[in-house]
């Protein structure tokens, strides 16, 4: 790639955390975001018209901004270009981008410190292992529920881009691909995420409801998302990964 990486500019980086979020009060938000104010310098918080408290309870851990209409059923990639505007007035080239979801919570192996742990990498874009916790103890390991890496932590540039679609536009901009493909990825971080939204059954049920209308196996697999109401999953325990 033309250029120096931007893993060896001399600035000293901030990491800022990237999340998007719509009536997310009463599930996650607020444990999510104290640990989160914890790990990174920064939170950027996109309320998509939430008609609960949930860009209040951001604002005491993040900067919120609004958008002028929802956005996330309409079209995802929006509702992410959208957001990525709101981010550019804070980042800088070099700084490091966390984007993550209302309902995750992210974690190391060995407890350290994020911050420390971005230090020791020479790469732009850092792997996040993924597991979706399916009960308050145990994450699902069958079918594509089985933990994943994912490229949630990144270097920040200039005129991110998404792919313009309805749903499963990505959480993280185009050249995040690029940077992979570049073999500008490190994949032994240790970096660990928990995703809660599949840990009560009526959230299982919405979600399963939600993909079905919204979605119909356009974006995600059909099967995939018919085994949300599985009626024996695979589950390990977190404490014996931990």
């Amino acid at each position: 790639m033309p250029g120096l990486p931007l893993s060896l500019m001399k600035e000293v980086p901030m990491l800022i955390a990237q999340m998007v979020g719509k009536n997310e009060s009463n599930r996650y938000l607020r444990p999510v975001l104290e640990r989160l104010s914890s790990q990174v310098d920064k939170i950027i918080f996109t309320d998509d018209c939430s008609d609960d408290d949930t860009a209040d309870i951001a604002a005491e851990y993040a900067t919120v901004y609004k958008t002028d209409k929802t956005l996330f059923t309409e079209n995802e990639g929006n509702l992410r270009s959208q957001a990525w505007k709101n981010l550019e007035k804070h980042a800088k080239e070099g700084d490091w981008i966390l984007a993550i979801d209302c309902d995750e919570m992210l974690y190391h192996e060995q407890n350290l410190e994020i911050g420390e742990v971005l230090k020791q990498s020479p790469f732009d874009v850092v792997n996040i292992r993924f597991f979706h916790m399916w009960n308050p103890v145990q994450y699902r390991v069958d079918k594509l529920w089985a933990p994943t890496n994912s490229s949630r932590l990144f270097r920040y540039r200039l005129g991110g881009t998404f792919f313009d679609r309805r749903l499963a536009c990505g959480s993280e901009p185009t050249y995040v691909v690029d940077l992979i493909r570049y073999r500008n990825y490190w994949l032994e971080s240790g970096l660990i995420m928990k995703h809660l939204g599949y840990i009560k059954d009526e959230d299982k049920k919405a979600k399963h409801e939600r993909y079905m209308n919204l979605d119909k196996g356009e974006f995600h697999n059909i099967n995939h998302i018919q085994s949300i109401i599985d009626e024996n999953p695979v589950l390990l325990n977190w404490g014996d990964y931990k």
